[in-house]
């Protein structure tokens, strides 16, 4: 099923238009991104005793493969990825926990951006989870669960 275009925020833009390399840090803090931002073609997202949410449903995303690549140590990483993208997911946990929620009712169209989410979790945690835009986590849970309802309320 094709996502309507009043729920598809996310740009896709060219490779060559966005930085190659970017990284978010949080020690002993907070770090957000979220709304219209660049993500570049490798970014790099690290939290040690802190916390590093990343929001992606309205960002500029580059066309083709790119890589997020996560660290935790006593923290809490949060991805929150578009619908339309294809995402691939391989992470390690000591004492802590790396997961991936994918939303099966939105298949990628063919030539969708690959996003590769790799990294590591010690005594932390790194939740990535595929929403639709201005979509809170217990709504999309909703969502998920009961489908049908969903696509009866004629979104």
């Amino acid at each position: 099923m094709n996502l309507p275009a009043r729920l598809e925020r996310h740009t896709i833009v060219p490779a060559h238009s966005v930085r190659p390399r970017a990284g978010v840090l949080s020690v002993f803090s907070g770090q957000v991104r979220r709304g219209p931002w660049e993500m570049p073609q490798h970014l790099r997202l690290a939290a040690v005793m802190g916390s590093v949410e990343v929001d992606l449903r309205e960002a500029l995303i580059p066309e083709g493969d790119s890589e997020i690549e996560v660290f935790c140590l006593f923290g809490s990483v949060e991805l929150v990825l578009p619908p339309g993208v294809i995402i691939e997911f391989d992470g390690d946990a000591f004492a802590g926990s790396f997961e991936f929620t994918p939303d099966s009712m939105y298949a990628p169209p063919v030539g969708a951006p690959r996003i590769r989410v790799t990294g590591s979790a010690t005594f932390g945690s790194v939740e990535c989870e595929v929403r639709i835009a201005g979509e809170s986590a217990s709504e999309a849970k909703r969502r998920r669960k009961r489908p049908e309802k969903w696509l009866q309320s004629g979104l």
